[in-house]
């Protein structure tokens, strides 16, 4: 949708008369763009949100203050919701859209995950990006589809970069994690 809109009107040496009709264009449109979105003039609930809608592609620079809601492509090509608040550490280097992947969740929430071979008892797993502030958990199970000789999985040594899994049974298994941290 595009709307014209005239600045400067009304202009102090004009007539009034040479200003009206760019002032009622000006009117219009003032009210078009109070309609997007909006519950319009004349309702109870005027002025609230109907909906919002976000144009698409349209990632802002880090860093946001204050934070920015927005949305942009994603590797599946659709626009999709992101929140930017901060540095690049804090935020767009933790939307990662890939096989071993970070993504932020409600209430600076940050949800990592992969996949790596388990070679040996104490394999290091170094996430795709670091969390900015603390590791808290992080989760391992076996990715294998047959029956492995693994007994239990677990992860020690949790920091903002990776951590160290231990594989008790098996060797050269595809282990799956989650993370989670902030």
């Amino acid at each position: 949708m595009t709307l014209n809109y005239f600045q400067n009107i009304p202009n102090g040496p004009n007539n009034p008369s040479q200003d009206q009709p760019n002032m009622k264009t000006n009117t219009n449109s003032i009210f078009s763009i109070w309609a997007i979105d909006h519950i319009t003039f004349g309702n109870a609930s005027n002025g609230q949100h109907a909906q919002v809608t976000f144009a698409s592609n349209n990632t802002p620079n880090i860093p946001t203050t204050p934070p920015v809601l927005f949305t942009k492509l994603a590797a599946s090509s659709l626009p999709q919701l992101f929140f930017y608040s901060g540095n690049a550490a804090q935020s767009s280097n933790q939307y990662i859209d890939a096989a071993n992947g970070s993504t932020f969740l409600l209430g600076g929430i940050i949800l990592k995950w992969g996949s790596t071979a388990s070679i040996a008892t104490n394999t290091v797993v170094n996430f795709a990006s670091a969390f900015p502030n603390n590791c808290y958990s992080v989760v391992a199970v076996s990715g294998t589809a047959t029956q492995s000789s693994i007994k239990a999985i677990s992860a020690s040594g949790l920091t903002t970069t990776g951590f160290t899994l231990l594989v008790d049974g098996g060797s050269n298994q595809t282990i799956r994690y989650i993370a989670i941290g902030d």
